[in-house]
């Protein structure tokens, strides 16, 4: 009997943040800022060529998740600061890629794959870093970079949690409303 080959585990401290999260009591009172974000996460398919993930903001005593359906939730204290300080290690310690959007691309047999581009807060302004291809246990990138063979963990790590953020997601449905405002403050930083 041949061996099956079996995709490295993939495993995050932080995983299932999303389901620990509550709903905001009053959601249409949130604002969103580019003063309170702190990560964005879009997704570039050729269905959704400006598709959106997730958004972090910092409103004070609140820790704001938008997600792909447009629900405005609660994040626990020690979530939001895990995930976002995950990101920033992306966003500082890793090398650039040389490529457009600083994007670390995945060995796949198949082209056209989904670009998650993460939008991370650094010192008042963002940074990116996408990854193509992102599959939970898939590392071996198509173009290494420099001699990075492997996608780096942490940046495996992000782009797992951050795709909680599609959780029962349904194109055309939700809240569009808030999503667009999101890629509003967006818009002026970053091209969608």
């Amino acid at each position: 009997m041949a061996s099956e080959s079996i995709a490295p585990s993939w495993t995050s401290r932080y995983e299932d943040w999303h389901s620990r999260t509550t709903a905001h009591p009053s959601p249409s009172s949130f604002t969103p800022t580019l003063a309170s974000l702190s990560l964005a996460v879009l997704r570039n398919t050729a269905v959704e060529p400006e598709g959106f993930t997730l958004a972090l903001f910092d409103a004070g005593d609140d820790k704001v998740a938008i997600d792909a359906m447009g629900r405005v939730l609660l994040v626990s204290d020690p979530d939001y600061a895990g995930v976002i300080d995950l990101a920033r290690r992306v966003a500082v310690e890793l090398p650039e890629t040389g490529r457009f959007r600083n994007t670390w691309v995945l060995k796949h047999a198949a082209t056209s794959q989904p670009i998650d581009r993460l939008l991370v807060v650094v010192d008042g302004r963002l940074k990116e870093t996408s990854v193509q291809g992102f599959v939970k246990g898939k590392t071996e990138l198509k173009i290494p970079v420099g001699d990075i063979g492997e996608l780096p963990d942490v940046l495996g790590e992000v782009a797992g949690l951050a795709l909680e953020g599609r959780t029962g997601y349904s194109r055309g449905s939700g809240d569009s409303a808030i999503v667009q405002k999101v890629k509003d403050i967006l818009s002026g930083e970053v091209s969608l």
